[in-house]
């Protein structure tokens, strides 16, 4: 079977010949062993740096090349792909406080975080919170140029007749952005608890508008599988509302992106943080295809059991553990949620969320190991 062909009949709940496999987000941490540290795919210091110094082409480069290399060193089936920023788009330089911090033209501080290899927003002039998913939508006629589509189309070209690719719907026009971490998670939920009617009309209305449902068919149009749609729902302990609130604030948006999506013949694939399992009844009800991010917490060898012919489930070993982990107990980790999880389809093997920040190759090397020797179907 294609990589494609695997992924399609692993969602559509039937064993293929063997379990699909793919990472939704990635850093330097298996990129550089196999691209090499001068490589400019990925999004840290060194990237951000290359922007600033007005060297976007040779970094769309990298990632044009990069990508197709890396889904091939690590037979990945399923390739989340970005729009890129375009040609001739402004990227500015901020002002440099000190070696780590910088201030940009609004007035916003920026904070390069070690740990994580990011530039973040970590004071802003002016604070507000905002509802994640119920910005105002872009116009209808914000079509993406062919420069901010030329990776895309450079790994459809590559990969599309082979592979499972997919994006969030193209619209609009990249811009070099920071992370902002002035504002909690909770904070963004805020508007959601003093007006729930107002938040799911706004939500409601960005989902159905035009421009989210050109996004959608220009998915279509450039020869990708599916749509990816990331909110966040909740942190470890739980989610940031109840069932009954959910049911009646994002309930209506998340079942109407879904049935755009599948109108197009596309899937519609969900990356949420949070110990959401008790909205994953409201999930399934929704239409969501695939729901990947699915943190230790949730357990998702249980979920596997309980929803295992309604929702396919994208994730296996934690985060963590290719962190804190040897080898050794990675490869059996891995081994045993590719045993629990693969019977009967429904299945794609990963990650609980992304390779982090701080994972060891050799564990990541471990992890795909398990999966050549125990991922696949009699």
């Amino acid at each position: 079977m294609t990589p494609k062909e695997r992924t399609l009949a692993s969602i559509a709940h039937t064993e293929p010949d063997r379990v699909p496999v793919g990472e939704w987000q990635f850093g330097p941490e298996i990129i550089e062993p196999v691209l090499g540290e001068e490589n400019l795919y990925g999004c840290g210091l060194r990237t951000t740096n290359a922007y600033w110094d007005g060297r976007r082409d040779e970094i769309i480069e990298h990632w044009k090349q990069g990508l197709v290399k890396l889904t091939d060193h690590f037979q990945w089936d399923a390739v989340l792909l970005h729009m890129a920023i375009g040609k001739g788009t402004t990227v500015e330089r901020p002002e440099q406080l000190s070696g780590t911090t910088w201030r940009d033209s609004s007035g916003n501080t920026l904070t390069y975080s070690r740990e994580t290899d990011r530039v973040f927003i970590t004071a802003k002039e002016a604070r507000s919170a905002s509802a994640p998913g119920a910005s105002p939508p872009a116009p209808p006629d914000d079509e993406p140029s062919e420069s901010e589509l030329e990776v895309l189309r450079h790994v459809v070209r590559e990969l599309g007749g082979s592979h499972f690719l997919f994006s969030a719907p193209l619209r609009g026009h990249p811009r070099l952005s920071y992370a902002d971490a002035s504002v909690s998670e909770v904070e963004n939920w805020v508007r959601l608890y003093e007006d729930p009617d107002a938040y799911r009309d706004g939500l409601l209305n960005g989902i159905t508008s035009e421009s989210t449902r050109l996004g959608i068919a220009d998915v279509k149009r450039e020869g990708l599988n599916g749509v990816a749609w990331g909110c966040d729902f909740g942190c470890n302990t739980g989610p940031f509302m109840s069932p009954e609130m959910f049911r009646r604030a994002i309930l209506p948006g998340l079942g109407a992106l879904c049935e755009q999506v599948h109108e197009e013949g596309l899937v519609l694939l969900l990356h949420s943080c949070g110990n959401n399992r008790i909205l994953m009844d409201l999930i399934v009800e929704a239409g969501v295809d695939v729901y990947q991010s699915i943190q230790p917490e949730m357990d998702i060898c249980s979920l596997k059991r309980r929803y295992g012919k309604s929702i396919a489930l994208w994730g296996g070993v934690p985060a963590g553990d290719l962190i804190t982990r040897t080898p050794a107990e990675v490869r059996e980790i891995a081994r045993h949620h590719l045993e629990v999880c693969k019977p009967g389809g429904g299945y794609i093997f990963g990650t609980s969320h992304s390779v982090m920040p701080g994972a060891k190759y050799e564990n990541y090397r471990s992890m795909l190991e398990a999966h050549r020797t125990c991922g696949g179907y009699d």
